[in-house]
């Protein structure tokens, strides 16, 4: 999976991506191509880059030079398509020849940026040869023509098109002088197309430099922490940025979570508006941030590396296919499942399983659903309301509503003011009861909740 694809699997990356500040298409376009991580040993040496561009970025002393090189890396285009067309044989028009040589100069120039900088990892090629070739008045000036200096008959011709009145004779000086142009261009085209690979490997190197300088003032930005490779799952203080962007907005604050579980299936119970589904968005969303080789938004992180992350959020998906959401929950099941069975590293994270079908068949298929992830030694984060689970395994409830001594009513804009979402272990079968509680704070007719509670 690719970094692009993976916005339909996780929306929330795309909110990361827009975040970002690149100073050239090409970080853009790395980024979006950049491969879902599943090497641990490939993505540890992801993470200590980022880590030291990070200590190199907040390093006073490079401002200048970080300045610089930034404004190199923002003059640079993707010329790719040029690059191929070299590669494959074509003669270079001067738009082309202009191409490689403002690439070849401003390329130089971020090299020796990066030496300075003492980044050693990051690789460029010479581009002394190319510039020469370009270049032969030496003005190291991103500009290109066909040079008399290129071949004497051409300069020869030019001068007597200077010292010519009559437009006939002029006219066949040029085209003379037309032709040898057209040399020359074949000629400097079979100079230059040795270095195709050098020229591309400078502008992978550059876009990979672009993507680098995003994410690490992001990772400021975010004060974010370098996750670390582990067999399990240790996140302390975890933060949504989608959701405390949208909370600030409103003048309120996000309350990071804290999670830890193995590989194992963890069972979560809280009652509606507990933040059950949000935990599950933001455990997702680190995960992928954390194999697309981010830091994450958190105090702390431990985490494996998993060859999957399947996610069953929400109506989301079930709109997008056309499925009723029940329908799409067994099939997200049943593919979760047969991963499994195929060996796949996957990361299950189910939002109220079955909460659409009636509460017997739905806790059945809760019940199945926990004791077949056990059995194949799956990681596995499912939530429910349900109460009366006939399952072993790792239970955490959300704390939930806190309300203080005195409070008596509330309004809905502040029901999430008394929400405590933090989790505790427990082994307690049965899920808070707090829907009678918010609905008198609210006020509901009382009359009302009397007939329902009568009911039970």
């Amino acid at each position: 999976m690719l970094f692009k694809n993976a916005f339909e699997q996780q929306p929330s990356l795309r909110f990361v991506y827009e975040k970002l500040q690149f100073y050239s298409g090409l970080g853009r376009q790395y980024l979006l191509n950049l491969p879902f991580c599943t090497d641990s040993e490939s993505l540890s040496t992801e993470l200590s880059h980022l880590e030291e561009f990070i200590a190199i970025w907040k390093n006073e002393g490079n401002r200048v030079v970080f300045s610089h090189l930034c404004q190199q890396i923002h003059q640079l285009n993707n010329i790719a398509p040029t690059l191929l067309s070299l590669e494959n044989g074509a003669v270079l028009d001067d738009v082309q020849l202009f191409e490689i040589k403002k690439t070849a100069i401003l390329t130089k120039a971020i090299a020796l940026d990066v030496n300075k900088l003492n980044i050693s990892w990051l690789l460029f090629e010479p581009m002394e040869p190319v510039i020469n070739i370009l270049d032969p008045e030496h003005t190291h000036i991103p500009h290109f023509y066909v040079y008399s200096a290129y071949d004497e008959e051409l300069a020869c011709l030019r001068e007597k098109m200077k010292s010519m009145d009559n437009a006939q004779d002029i006219e066949t000086y040029r085209f003379q002088a037309q032709q040898v142009e057209d040399r020359v261009r074949l000629q400097l085209s079979e100079k230059l197309r040795p270095y195709h690979a050098a020229l591309s490997q400078n502008l992978r190197s550059t876009a990979y430099l672009d993507m680098l300088i995003a994410k690490a003032k992001l990772a400021i930005e975010w004060n974010a922490c370098k996750p670390q490779i582990s067999d399990s799952h240790n996140i302390a203080n975890l933060t949504n940025p989608e959701v405390a962007a949208a909370l600030t907005q409103k003048g309120r604050q996000f309350q990071p979570v804290s999670i830890a579980f193995g590989r194992e299936t963890v069972l979560i119970t809280g009652a509606n508006m507990a933040g059950k589904s949000v935990l599950l968005q933001s455990v997702a969303l680190a995960q992928y941030l954390f194999q697309f080789g981010f830091f994450l938004p958190a105090e702390s992180a431990q985490l494996p590396v998993m060859d999957e992350v399947i996610t069953s959020i929400g109506d989301r998906q079930s709109a997008l296919s056309g499925l009723s959401s029940f329908a799409v929950e067994v099939l997200t099941i049943d593919r979760i499942i047969k991963n499994a069975r195929e060996g796949k590293r996957v990361l299950a994270l189910v939002d109220e399983l079955a909460r659409t079908t009636n509460p017997d068949e739905g806790k059945r298929m809760v019940n199945g659903f926990i004791r077949i992830c056990r059995k194949l030694d799956l990681t596995a984060i499912v939530t429910t309301h349900y109460g009366g689970l006939d399952v072993s395994c790792k239970r955490l409830r959300v704390k939930g509503l806190q309300i203080p001594e005195g409070v008596d009513s509330l309004s809905i804009g502040h029901i999430a003011d008394y929400m405590d979402y933090s989790l505790v272990e427990t082994r307690d079968d049965d899920v808070p009861k707090e829907a009678f509680t918010i609905a008198r704070l609210l006020r509901v007719d009382e009359a009302f909740l009397n007939e329902c509670e009568s009911t039970l």
